[in-house]
Parts: C-alpha cells; sequence; structure tokens
C-alpha cells in the first residue's frame, strides 16, 4: 500500500490535472506515480517535462532500457513494472531483450554498448574509468547521446526514488514483476 494517497485526476489540484489528462491521451491511463506526485503540482510539471525532453538523441527504445536496467539497480519493482509494460506494448522490446536490460546488456549491439556504460555510471554513482568512457564513443555515441544516456539514467533515479520512498501501489493494467533486489 503506498505511503501517500493516488489521487483520481478529479482529486487532484487544479494545475495538475491537465498533465494527468495528457497522460490519458497519450497512454490510455493515468500511471499511479503520476497521480501519487500530482499532489504536488511543481513536481508533477518537472517530472513530466523532463519525461517529454529528455533523450530523444538515444531513442525511445534504449530510454526504456536504461528505465529497467536503472529499476533493477535500484530496486525499484514499480518501475521496472511500468516500463516493461511500455518496452513491450509502445516499443516492441522482446523478454529477452528486457531480461539482458535489468544487468546493462541488450540484444542490439548498440544499445548493449549504452547499457553497459549506464550501468556502471548507476552503480557506481558516475565514479566510472576512463577506459568506461572511450568504451563508449568507440562503439559510436557522440558526447551530446553520452550526456543523454547519462541525463535519463540520472532521471530514473529520480523515479526510483519517489517509487521507492511512497511504495508506490503497482498499476493494475501492467504486469506485475519484482526486482531481484525487491524479491
Amino acid at each position: 500500500m503506498a505511503r501517500a494517497p493516488i489521487p483520481s485526476i478529479q482529486e487532484a489540484p487544479t494545475k495538475s490535472q491537465p498533465i494527468l489528462e495528457n497522460y490519458v491521451k497519450v497512454l490510455g491511463v493515468v500511471p499511479n506515480f503520476f497521480s501519487l506526485i500530482s499532489q504536488s503540482p511543481d513536481a508533477l510539471k518537472a517530472i513530466a517535462d523532463m519525461h517529454a525532453t529528455l533523450g530523444k538523441s538515444i531513442g525511445h527504445k534504449t530510454r526504456e532500457r536504461l528505465h529497467i536496467m536503472t529499476a533493477e539497480v535500484n530496486g525499484c519493482s514499480y518501475c521496472l513494472t511500468a516500463h516493461s509494460y511500455l518496452a513491450s506494448k509502445l516499443n516492441g522490446l522482446t523478454k529477452e531483450d528486457m531480461e539482458l536490460n535489468r544487468e546493462g546488456h541488450s540484444t542490439d549491439p548498440l544499445a548493449d554498448a549504452a547499457l553497459q556504460f549506464a550501468y556502471k555510471v548507476a552503480k557506481s554513482r558516475g565514479h566510472i574509468e576512463d577506459a568506461d568512457f572511450a568504451a563508449v564513443r568507440a562503439a559510436g555515441f557522440t558526447d551530446t547521446q553520452i550526456i543523454d544516456i547519462v541525463a535519463e539514467t540520472a532521471f530514473s533515479f529520480i523515479t526510483n526514488l519517489f517509487n521507492n520512498t511512497f511504495k508506490t501501489d503497482l498499476d493494475p493494467s501492467f504486469p506485475e514483476l519484482h526486482t531481484r533486489k525487491a524479491a
């Protein structure tokens, strides 16, 4: 059970309602995470803006892969569930790939390089070796894309922190998954 109420769109503050309604348009549902943080219109707007803005240079599939990996690293079953659902439904990722994503790998070679790098960033909290940076560059990533990989990983930390802190209820329309850390 969540540590804070998860309001409906109508129960959310007036300033939050248009943002929540946009999630209904895009996803067909308002994920519990967005409903929960809607109690703070400023937090909701900041998260929604980051969600809509970050990671464009690395593509939607790699973004979802990064969220799956970071959820596993941080023991966030809510984010693992939500992003696995989105990765499968909206981006066509396979169960095999998503399982690899959890450990910082992918069936796609370019995504694998991004995930290996991001996994090291996440596990070490950014204290990586020069060789790690050189490897992601050698795989073909530009500095802009590397910045986006780190930004997307950091954004995942934010959502993981919220969901772990508030014990956000899993969305009933998403298949329930649990991180190995949470299991």
